[in-house]
């Protein structure tokens, strides 16, 4: 098997895709539309990590606690600045009799939960700074993130080369190769590729059905007060996070098919409603200012939450393909050596980690039980198999 591949994307499904390859002994191109490396998404100063559970999704659930406890012990192992992560704990906000159902829930999957979650009383309340009146859950591994710091760490290897400025605009496999050719008619060749481009996935005619909706984020943030906010993310209609950077960095607005690249005045409103709850004298200070810094970016998200992750058809030989002969997982027509990541929504830093390990495992042709588990959730073709009645073989293209 020859060892090269293109990487579309360096946000973190790219740059976290390209790790864990790159370790694997592959030669890694990352090519990136943008003048840098995490951009978008991954751009943020901060992204919070914690467990965001639904309470009649026990798949959904399954798969979050998996990317969250994979993804939080990975990067504690990564050697990072110090100043650039902490899990010292995040808390949801949550309604009293919901957060109770989830407790009871999620004491069936977890041994020891004493050390994983905690339902909010007084005495978390005042730790953390919490108003006094909130409920929810806290959970102790959960944290914060220096996105653009994990990129630039991800990347830092002798074989991955990144290549900036170069918007992917075509893929054509030629011979046993596939070509990408960008916008500056700069042509790319190696034997595999993988999309992580976030919501462009569609561009292409190879995956142009696999729909995704942009999800417009605005954040915001005011220089750091000598008020004693959380300590630790805290989550409820919006998140605030503890000082980062010398800044407390609150949000975020989420905005389907929302392509105003401003800040917006009416944004910045709604993030410092969304904080009430947390802390209502950072809030009434917020509400004081005359202006507050932000930034905007966009999220790529499917309809049913789950992103896509693993491999795409063959298109041509789908359409002659009957579906009697599709209800079988072994006829299915795989593309050779094209993969996708994409659809995470505004989970990324939770999720796409975790994924791009199981797609690396793919690739490299070393699938564990779980890792075969974990694609049949993600399939990308799931909605094309669903549309022909073909529900089961949608959620076990591999055999556990």
């Amino acid at each position: 098997m020859q060892k090269n591949i293109l990487i579309i994307g360096a946000g973190i499904a790219g740059c976290s895709l390209a790790h864990f390859l790159a370790n694997t002994g592959w030669a890694v191109t990352l090519l990136e539309g943008q003048d840098n490396i995490a951009q978008g998404g991954s751009g943020n100063p901060v992204a919070a990590i914690y467990p965001k559970f639904m309470l009649n999704d026990q798949a959904y659930n399954d798969f979050m606690l998996k990317s969250f406890i994979f993804t939080t012990g990975w990067i504690k192992e990564l050697k990072l600045d110090k100043n650039d992560y902490k899990f010292n704990g995040a808390i949801e906000i949550l309604d009293q009799e919901y957060a109770h159902k989830l407790d009871i829930n999620l004491s069936k999957k977890i041994l020891d939960k004493k050390t994983f979650l905690s339902v909010m009383n007084p005495s978390i309340l005042k730790k953390y700074n919490i108003d006094k009146n909130a409920s929810g859950l806290l959970f102790h591994q959960g944290g914060w993130i220096n996105p653009i710091a994990l990129c630039r760490h991800l990347v830092n290897h002798s074989n991955i080369k990144t290549v900036t400025n170069q918007k992917v605009k075509s893929i054509e496999k030629l011979n046993l190769e596939w070509t990408l050719e960008t916008d500056m008619k700069k042509k790319f060749m190696a034997h595999q590729v993988a999309i992580c481009n976030a919501e462009y996935i569609h561009k292409f005619e190879l995956t142009q059905h696999l729909h995704t909706d942009a999800f417009r984020g605005q954040i915001n943030w005011v220089n750091q007060t000598s008020l004693e906010v959380p300590s630790i993310v805290s989550c409820d209609e919006g998140y605030l996070a503890p000082p980062i950077q010398k800044k407390h960095i609150f949000g975020a607005t989420y905005a389907m098919n929302d392509f105003e690249e401003d800040i917006r005045l009416s944004d910045t409103r709604k993030n410092i409603a969304s904080i009430k709850e947390i802390h209502q004298e950072f809030y009434k200070y917020c509400l004081k200012q005359e202006s507050i810094d932000g930034r905007v970016s966009w999220r790529a998200s499917t309809k049913d939450r789950k992103p896509y992750v693993g491999r795409v058809f063959n298109n041509d030989l789908f359409k002659k393909l009957r579906v009697r002969e599709l209800a079988h997982a072994d006829n299915l027509p795989w593309l050779e050596h094209l993969y996708v990541s994409s659809g995470f929504g505004s989970r990324g830093f939770t999720f796409a980690p975790y994924c791009s390990f199981v797609l690396a495992n793919l690739i490299n042709e070393n699938l564990s039980r779980e890792d075969k588990e974990t694609l049949n959730y993600t399939n990308p073709e799931r909605y094309r198999l669903k549309k022909m009645s073909l529900k089961k073989v949608a959620s076990q293209i591999f055999q556990v």
